[in-house]
């Protein structure tokens, strides 16, 4: 079953809202409210062709999706394209393309742009949607990105790391007021619906997400969308799948998709940020994971939501990473995927 939660962030975040993540801090929550039988049996469900109980997407702009990974249109369409809606004289040439220069940066597609699209979308239709909406510029006006140099502090003398300078630069994610962000949660199994909620509802706001919280940061209000129908989302004999979430698991180098990539650093929370969980000093630092965006595309119509954890992250065997997507269905022309005989 899939469900919708409504985001409000109440303070800068130090931590994208991305769906491994997120998962990670309900593995925390798991550990902490229902012990560590409850969680290994948990994280032990995943994989064997079983679908998982439950699956994150990443946070997305209210009333948006990502964009799908296809490929770019042919000259020749755009050409089409431009002449058929700017004209041919070269000042609307010259605009036409710069109006499509800025629409290729556009990551995000709208709820209503999906449902005309779902059956069957391209680039070209979106370019008329676009055209017919008047968008001018991308989305990324509802967040400001804030990169600041912090002091590495040396914790046993108390003072500045000398070394390398002593700085680093850290990325703070500022949303403008009014914003609000999407959440889907995909729950295959009854037992969970009420953790995720809880978690999602109580836990997180009452906790904060991500690196700094004790300063502030990363605070969240959180309200399940009742009114969410997941039938919206369905589509007669797709052809694809559009990935909502980070996307890694073993084999998905068998998977035909189109994609961007994009490699986590990631890093142990809840105590093992602090305590190393074999004993010695603190290792908090997962291995790089190479993972496609949100905004994949899969090249089947099955859903992937049986795939297992990634395994090998860390030097403690049972450390995880969770790469399962949550995916839509769509329909794509075939000439969305290989391009056209133009190209």
């Amino acid at each position: 079953m899939l469900n919708r939660y409504n985001i409000t962030p109440r303070s800068p975040i130090m931590t994208p809202l991305m769906s491994d993540t997120i998962f990670g801090h309900f593995c925390w929550a798991i550990l902490y409210s229902k012990g560590e039988d409850f969680l290994q049996d948990f994280l032990d469900s995943f994989g064997d062709e079983r679908p998982a109980p439950v699956l994150f997407s990443s946070a997305f702009l209210s009333g948006h999706l990502p964009r799908p990974d296809l490929p770019s249109l042919s000259r020749d369409s755009v050409k089409k394209c431009v002449n058929e809606h700017f004209g041919q004289d070269k000042k609307a040439q010259y605009e036409g393309y710069s109006r499509i220069k800025a629409w290729n940066k556009i990551r995000l597609v709208s709820l209503k742009q999906w449902q005309d699209l779902k059956d069957g979308y391209s680039d070209e239709k979106l370019y008329e949607a676009f055209f017919s909406d008047d968008v001018q510029t991308g989305h990324s006006n509802f967040e400001l990105k804030e990169v600041s140099a912090s002091n590495m502090i040396n914790r046993i003398s108390g003072s500045v790391e000398q070394e390398g300078g002593g700085l680093f630069q850290r990325e703070k994610i500022w949303y403008r007021e009014g914003v609000d962000l999407d959440l889907y949660v995909e729950v295959n199994e009854q037992e969970f619906a009420d953790i995720v909620n809880w978690f999602l509802v109580d836990y997180l706001p009452d906790h904060g997400f991500g690196a700094d919280k004790s300063l502030g940061m990363g605070s969240l209000s959180i309200t399940h969308d009742t009114g969410f129908d997941q039938n919206m989302f369905q589509v007669e004999d797709p052809n694809a799948r559009l990935s909502l979430s980070m996307v890694s698991f073993m084999g998905m180098e068998k998977c035909n998709a189109l994609y961007r990539l994009k490699t986590k650093f990631g890093k142990l929370g809840g105590s093992f940020a602090f305590f190393s969980p074999t004993g010695g000093n603190p290792k908090p630092f997962k291995k790089p994971v190479l993972m496609y965006e949100s905004g994949a595309v899969f090249l089947s119509s099955e859903s992937l939501n049986n795939k297992p954890l990634l395994e090998n992250v860390h030097s403690d065997s049972r450390i995880r990473h969770c790469g399962i997507p949550v995916t839509l269905p769509f329909k794509t022309r075939e000439d969305s995927i290989y391009g056209s005989a133009a190209a």
